[in-house]
């Protein structure tokens, strides 16, 4: 614990000087359930982008991850699809993943809600917004995608998915990355996924990064990787851009 808490204030004293007008703020936007919103605060227009978290829970480093969004001119929220918990004990994290998956009508009302927040939202160009979920949150970001929930682009970090899932209804565009070396998600499955994404003619680009393990771009975890997290993050703000 005290390893992590000096992370966070480590995070924070770099980040204070390039935050500049950056606001944060808690926002309930889902049956009393709170977000995390960063935003760059001067009252223009900016594209969106939903954050979804690890099988964790909506934790510090989400919140740091949507600061470092707001920076580059996003207006950032992130999401709680676990309502008000979390944790950093795997057993319990796999609980909460499976609860939310039991109930899959109340995540995608969660998500549709937080697409509205941001939508009725004046400094929000509603018509440019994004996900980007790692883990248990990638697979979200790709069912956003793949159900059509109002986003133009969808950035996955080592979710799951199923290559023979119907994508007839996504229009928005896919990143994917994945670890070669990630032992829940194997890489002929990443492949087999970006073959299907290229019959059904979906625009796509698919990372596989040759030293990733499963967690490559969570700095709190023991596969991080900070080549693999960094190259990750360079291509995700340069997809985003081109795409919104």
């Amino acid at each position: 614990m005290l390893a992590f808490q000096k992370w966070i204030l480590i995070a924070v004293l770099i980040s204070l000087p390039a935050l500049g007008k950056v606001k944060v703020e808690d926002v309930e936007y889902f049956s009393k359930v709170k977000g995390y919103l960063a935003t760059p605060g001067d009252g223009k227009k900016h594209p969106a982008i939903i954050l979804i978290h690890e099988w964790w829970g909506l934790n510090d480093q989400m919140k740091v991850t949507a600061d470092r969004l707001a920076q580059q001119g996003y207006i950032a929220f992130a999401v709680d699809l676990y309502e008000g918990k979390s944790t950093t004990k795997p057993e319990e994290a796999g609980k909460l993943a499976s609860a939310v998956r039991s109930n899959m009508p109340r995540a995608f009302d969660n998500l549709k809600a937080a697409v509205a927040l941001l939508s009725s939202r004046t400094d929000v160009d509603a018509a440019r917004t994004a996900a980007i979920g790692w883990c248990f949150g990638g697979g979200w970001a790709l069912e956003m995608a793949k159900n059509d929930l109002g986003v133009k682009a969808s950035v996955i970090y080592y979710g799951h998915f199923d290559p023979k899932d119907d994508f007839s209804k996504m229009r928005a565009a896919i990143q994917g990355h994945f670890g070669a070396q990630d032992k829940s998600i194997h890489v002929d499955g990443v492949k087999e996924f970006e073959a299907s994404l290229k019959t059904h003619g979906k625009v796509h680009e698919i990372f596989i990064y040759p030293n990733g393990k499963h967690g490559f771009f969570n700095e709190q975890g023991k596969n991080y990787s900070k080549a693999e997290a960094d190259l990750a993050w360079k291509r995700t703000l340069d997809f985003l851009k081109r795409r919104l």
